[in-house]
């Protein structure tokens, strides 16, 4: 018999956060589930590059040479991105920023820029060009220009710390939910078979999560806005979604993006040598 599965959630980095429960009283749940959230609150204020004073927004204002001080949040999002870049060969990068400015107009819309425009944004990006200690919090840059966003980790990484403070309240049975672009699970799931998880698109897979994520991403998800940091264009059109699945959920929702990059033979190999890692393609 599946028990009752109690709900909070929340806005927060611009997508709708949500907290399921089960096998657990109404009370308990509803304690640890808010107490989840004001982490989120306090992360969306660390991670966000929109927020005036995050730890983000301040390194994205450094000019050449110049460092800031930042938490464990921004260092351990950055230190794990430059671990996922290395091991996808460059496919996920975080240091985007200025070459999708020039691909994309003020009203959102695909923007064809100038090889020129081109040249200049590829010499401000790298992973390699921005540095973190983690022994005195610091974080420096070796860009002029050099902006991150970690939009493609961000909210994972909230669901892996959510997910932690759960636990630490007790909880042994939950599902976490960022916009439906990433779900993370832990438990047997209100039935014992598992969380049923499907990120709601019409071609999107049905599987039961137990102490894992899946994560998606794509065209239906984010437009023409996926840039290859490989080829620095716009990935083909032809790539619609692309699905990740992976113990924890920064990472399922780093690879999602990866995997779009990915040549089919990439991806495989990167499976085969990743416990835990699946990846679902459209056929």
């Amino acid at each position: 018999m599946a028990s009752e599965i109690h709900r909070l959630g929340a806005h927060a980095m611009a997508t709708e956060f949500q907290i399921f429960i089960a096998a657990t009283s109404e009370a308990k749940a509803l304690t640890a589930a808010s107490t989840a959230l004001r982490d989120l609150e306090t992360l969306e204020s660390e991670l966000s590059r929109f927020k005036g004073n995050s730890d983000i927004h301040r390194i994205n204002q450094l000019s050449k040479g110049q460092s800031t001080p930042v938490g464990h949040a921004a260092i351990d999002c950055i230190e794990l991105a430059r671990d996922i870049h290395c091991k996808t060969n460059g496919a996920f990068d975080i240091t985007l920023g200025p070459l999708l400015a020039i691909f994309t107009n003020p009203d959102k819309s695909p923007r064809d820029p100038s090889e020129k425009e081109i040249k200049k944004a590829i010499s401000s990006i790298g992973m390699d060009k921005i540095q973190t200690n983690v022994n005195s919090l610091i974080s420096s840059v070796s860009s002029e220009d050099l902006w991150i966003d970690l939009g493609g980790i961000g909210k994972g990484y909230a669901l892996d710390q959510m997910a932690l403070s759960l636990k630490e309240s007790g909880i042994k049975n939950a599902m976490l939910d960022a916009g439906s672009s990433t779900l993370l699970a832990f438990g047997n799931g209100p039935g014992g078979d598992g969380w049923p998880a499907s990120l709601g698109l019409s071609n999107s897979p049905i599987i039961n999560l137990k102490n894992n994520s899946l994560s998606g991403s794509g065209f239906s998800e984010r437009g023409e806005h996926i840039i290859d940091p490989r080829k620095h264009c716009r990935i083909p059109s032809e790539k619609i979604n692309s699905w990740a699945i992976a113990p924890y959920a920064a990472l399922s929702d780093a690879l999602s993006t990866a995997f779009l990059i990915m040549t089919e033979n990439e991806i495989i190999t990167f499976c085969r040598n990743n416990i835990g890692v699946e990846a679902i393609l459209p056929e």
